[in-house]
């Protein structure tokens, strides 16, 4: 969700992606009360996702500069419903997060940093997660996180896949994220269990 609405707004607007992913997760808990859980979850909050992007985007375009390139697509009502839905198609999602991971290993930050970055708004780590994979303290953790985040939301572009000038450079960082991730899956940080589920089974939401 993340890194395909990042696609969307644009990773200048990566605090606004995190309030529409969090308003996408308070509706299920507000709507799973009453209706249960759907059958296909994720697909659902994929869907809310969407047209809560679509909202924002409506109230917000011109106001606001949004994803570079798609901005032609993102003003007229008439191409951006098809646009945003494209966006939100299986495979663009999973080009999407490929992207997001590697805009993650941003050349001003340090190796630990795009980790922890990546394992937090990607791969849904909490920061006492986070710094249980690195063995550090929360509040450096919470600090470097928001460092990060900082200098993701001052890049003009995310990175481009088609053309990976600097893939060698970044591929080491996503490499240790995608291993924590599994590692946590199957030696969690938490006391309850001794597998997680949501990371055990499945890649980066």
């Amino acid at each position: 969700m993340v890194a395909t609405l990042t696609r969307v707004l644009g990773v200048h607007n990566l605090a606004l992606v995190e309030d529409v992913v969090q308003d996408a997760f308070c509706r299920a808990l507000e709507m799973w009360k009453f209706r249960g859980v759907p059958d296909n979850p994720s697909a659902w909050l994929m869907a809310t996702a969407r047209n809560r992007a679509l909202d924002v985007l409506r109230s917000q375009r011109t106001a606001r500069k949004f994803a570079p390139g798609l901005g032609y697509l993102l003003e007229s009502e008439w191409t951006l419903a098809p646009a945003v839905d494209e966006l939100f198609a299986a495979d663009a999602i999973k080009d999407d997060l490929l992207r997001m991971m590697f805009s993650c290993c941003h050349p001003q930050l340090a190796e630990e940093a795009r980790v922890a970055l990546m394992l937090n708004i990607l791969c849904g780590f909490s920061v006492d997660e986070v710094a249980s994979a690195f063995v550090s303290g929360h509040a450096a953790i919470e600090k470097r996180i928001i460092r990060a985040k900082k200098v993701l939301a001052r890049s003009k572009h995310l990175f481009n896949v088609a053309v990976p000038a600097d893939f060698a450079a970044r591929l080491p960082a996503v490499l240790r994220a995608l291993y924590l991730l599994f590692s946590e899956g199957y030696h969690g940080a938490s006391r309850e269990t001794a597998v997680a589920p949501n990371y055990a089974t499945k890649p980066c939401a």
